[in-house]
């Protein structure tokens, strides 16, 4: 896949840092006029990334739904064939991601968000066009997953980089709730409505749509007015490399950072965008018998659990303690495999429903804990760079997960090799277990690091 609790008057899924400022924060750029920051929903400029999240996310998981089912129903596509589409969409992270991270602590971050979500449209409008000119291929799939994953590593990065300069530093936990919360109900919503729309209308023009909605989402971060956040520049011009290594030092000399990447990136070579993606479709529509309208449905359901996850986040951290939600929360996943792999086809849809909510869950509180505790204790300019090396590390076990996936999902099947992800997946807690730093952690640092 640090304190916060729930907000007094946002209802439900609202996390907030309690972080002692030293002297009374100003309001950030977008929001009304008054003695305090106000929340993050009442901010222009929040409320225009949160639009083009939401937005983003929808057209995003109905396409991760959609592509493989379509490589399935139209090309025949192979488990193995399936996990290459799958490793060469994350291949990117490991390529460019730590020079993404040097390069977005000097660029304008939202300008390259707009210039990804641009470049995304383009590229998955050539699926269709491909499907209808009777060229679409496997080969076809790989090239527009590799330019949509180069366009995403420099979204993402540029995404997390860019949203404490939209909020403050208090309302950052906050913030992360709200695009997590937006992220679990797309996640919640788009499958099912990409299995509905599969019964009805065809995957080539699912797929427009998609491309439609990374545009709406570019001209929904155009109207954010923050400005460019001044980030402090070294006395002498440094080297793209110097900066990169700067970025891997911070973060991998950092306990709690080196441990959350660590913990991270073993859960992601088996999970959802690993080892899990080659084979979960496969599982589900070969080996249980659903369709992908039973699939997509019981994906919305289970996904259910992203927002209890969202809602109880910040009570959990509050009376646990974040080290202990974090150990917890990342365990769950690999306990949602093992069901997952229980499943029969007489049971299946109850199954996958009860393995997807408890992933869903752990999943999202997880994320929200930790995105925020990575931002709490990073200086601003360090945040592209953190970020970008902390991808290169979490993502980029994801190729190498796919590959594996798929490849011993062809060669043992696809439920000995959900056995050895779950394994795996539990495994993944170890490194949180046994940092002390990140294990006795009540709350986030009261202020960043000298």
């Amino acid at each position: 896949m640090a304190n916060v609790d729930a907000g007094p008057d946002q209802g439900t899924a609202t996390v907030t840092a309690t972080v002692t400022a030293a002297a009374p924060v100003a309001a950030p750029p977008g929001a009304p006029a008054g003695d305090r920051p106000v929340g993050v929903w009442r901010q222009r400029d929040f409320q225009a990334l949160w639009s083009a999240h939401t937005v983003s996310q929808f057209g995003t998981q109905i396409t991760f739904f959609v592509i493989p089912v379509l490589a399935l129903t139209s090309l025949s596509a192979s488990t193995g064939q399936l996990g290459l589409i799958s490793a060469i969409e994350t291949l990117p992270f490991l390529l460019v991601g730590l020079q993404a991270g040097a390069l977005l602590d000097r660029w304008d971050r939202r300008r390259v968000m707009v210039v990804a979500d641009i470049g995304r449209a383009v590229a998955l409008a050539l699926l269709p066009i491909g499907y209808f000119a009777g060229l679409l291929s496997v080969p076809l799939l790989c090239v527009v997953g590799f330019v949509i994953g180069l366009f995403t590593v420099f979204f993402d990065i540029a995404d997390q980089a860019f949203l404490p300069s939209v909020v403050t530093r208090e309302q950052t936990a906050e913030g992360n709730s709200r695009l997590e919360l937006s992220r679990s109900t797309a996640e919640l919503a788009g499958p099912s409505l990409g299995g509905l729309l599969l019964q009805t209308v065809t995957a080539p023009l699912i797929l427009v749509a998609n491309s439609l909605s990374y545009l709406a989402s570019a001209l929904l971060l155009g109207l954010i007015r923050t400005p460019r956040e001044q980030v402090p520049q070294p006395a002498v011009k440094t080297r793209m490399r110097t900066q990169i290594a700067e970025g891997l030092r911070f973060v991998f000399h950092h306990r709690t950072l080196r441990s959350v990447a660590l913990a991270t990136g073993i859960s992601n070579l088996v999970g959802l965008g690993g080892a899990l993606a080659a084979v979960l479709t496969a599982y589900a529509l070969r080996d249980l018998g659903l369709s992908p309208g039973e699939l997509g449905l019981a994906l919305t359901v289970g996904n259910c659990g992203a927002l209890l996850g969202a809602a109880l986040s910040g009570r959990l951290i509050e009376r646990a303690g974040l080290g202990r939600v974090l150990i917890v929360a990342k365990s769950m996943s690999g306990i949602a495999v093992i069901i997952l792999a229980t499943a029969a086809p007489a049971r299946a849809v109850p199954t996958l429903i009860a393995a997807t909510g408890i992933m869903a869950c752990g999943i999202t509180v997880y994320n929200i804990g930790q995105v925020s505790l990575r931002q709490a204790i990073t200086p601003t300019g360090m945040q592209a760079r953190m970020n970008a090396s902390v991808r290169f590390a979490i993502w980029g076990t994801r190729p190498v997960g796919a590959l594996a996936g798929g490849y011993l999902g062809s060669v043992l099947g696809t439920r000995p090799t959900l056995w050895l992800i779950a394994g795996i997946g539990l495994l993944s807690c170890l490194p949180l277990i046994l940092t002390e730093d990140v294990r006795t952690l009540r709350t986030f640092p009261a202020e960043l690091p000298e």
